[in-house]
């Protein structure tokens, strides 16, 4: 009995170094191998991001993570960092973001530590400069751009057995965005659309935006839609700012006020519907609300469009073919057809008709492959139409 004592006491120490040993209750014993980045020295490197959208991840744990030596400066949780892994980066500017997102497991409230690690990146002269308990924190001082710092992870909770995932990226201050000027303004030409926007280094080139019809706003990051007759959806989902959306006709600095969206608070999904005109060009701004300058970040934009109508025209007999069309795209109705505009998919007329006739084709045969709307109107009603050209 003694020997078989003397040779698991000797495989416990051979293995305290990189293993967690345990004995359950029913006598088993257990062995647990805890993250390559349980300590300082086994920090893995993150790759900085030149924006906040955190393109480059990498995936963390918590599970079976051992306390450090190094003190915890996180007021009232020094006790908790008994589960802390550490991750590094090399500073390319003097202000980054830390982001730790997706998390999952229990416990999901996470902390965070930035330390110094100097030029050398050396884990035994640890400066602490940093502390969050929200998971995404941007630290704009005491950074030096060429030095290594060291980001330990670690749960608000002291109770043993974590089971934590979670994505954590650093991230850096953009330069101001292509469309940061409404002249510059980005088209979205197909929908429906979805895409995720750094706004965070916009700047108010023309002040705030006033005196529309439509709700003050800071001068945030441009976009144009040209209507295709259906009903637009417009939504803004922020990543922990207050947005807010305005929707313009006319040109730049010359607005009118379609519509807006201004709910307010922090991480808010604003959004607007309006039917818009085939042809018309619509201007989007997504800023900051207000008249002050305040910075924007990160957001969502997606935009959708109904399926155009020309139930108004049916009531009249109307109909069209055929679709696909090649050569003639044809046209009957009840009553007399008076007028028939062409549209580029971009919404530009390229061919407006006036009749007074109860048939109409249309020359398709010269015009490129391609997707085109048809608007007709029949007295006082009117409609739209997608047509394929092939």
């Amino acid at each position: 009995m003694s020997k078989k004592i003397t040779l698991l006491t000797a495989l416990i120490i051979l293995l305290s170094a990189s293993y967690v040993f345990a004995v359950s209750s029913n006598g088993y014993e257990e062995i647990f191998a805890p993250p390559v980045n349980d300590d300082c020295s086994g920090a893995i490197s993150l790759t900085v991001n030149n924006n906040y959208l955190c393109a480059n991840k990498t995936s963390g744990t918590l599970l079976d993570a051992t306390a450090s030596t190094a003190p915890s400066g996180c007021p009232g949780v020094s006790t908790k960092a008994n589960d802390d892994v550490w991750f590094k980066f090399v500073a390319t500017e003097t202000m980054h973001r830390i982001d730790i997102s997706n998390i999952a497991g229990s416990p999901t409230d996470l902390y965070f530590m930035v330390y110094d690690g100097g030029a050398t990146g050396s884990c035994n002269a640890l400066t602490a400069i940093f502390c969050s308990d929200p998971e995404v924190s941007t630290i704009s001082g005491g950074i030096t751009v060429g030095n290594t710092y060291f980001i330990r992870v670690y749960s608000n909770s002291s109770a043993p057995g974590a089971t934590t995932t979670f994505d954590i990226c650093v991230g850096s201050m953009a330069s101001p965005p292509s469309n940061d000027d409404c002249a510059n303004a980005e088209a979205i030409s197909s929908l429906p659309f979805n895409q995720t926007f750094d706004a965070s280094a916009a700047t108010n080139n023309s002040g705030s935006i006033s005196g529309t019809g439509c709700i003050d706003m800071n001068d945030g990051i441009w976009f144009t839609i040209v209507g295709n007759g259906g009903t637009l959806r417009i939504t803004a989902a922020p990543d922990n700012w207050d947005v807010a959306i305005s929707v313009y006709t006319g040109s730049c600095g010359a607005f009118t006020c379609i519509e807006d969206s201004n709910i307010g608070g922090n991480s808010i999904t604003e959004g607007v519907n309006f039917t818009s005109t085939v042809g018309t060009t619509y201007y989007v701004n997504i800023g900051h609300p207000g008249a002050i300058d305040q910075p924007e970040g990160i957001f969502n934009l997606a935009v959708t469009s109904t399926t155009l109508s020309v139930d108004d025209l049916v009531a009249k007999g109307f109909t069209y073919y055929p679709n696909p069309v090649k050569d003639v795209l044809t046209m009957n109705a009840k009553e007399n057809i008076e007028q028939i505009i062409i549209y580029t998919g971009l919404g530009r007329e390229i061919k407006r008709i006036k009749q007074s006739d109860k048939e109409a084709e249309i020359n398709f045969y010269n015009l490129p492959t391609g997707v085109y709307f048809v608007k007709a109107t029949i007295g006082s009603a009117s409609g739209a139409f997608k047509v394929l050209k092939e």
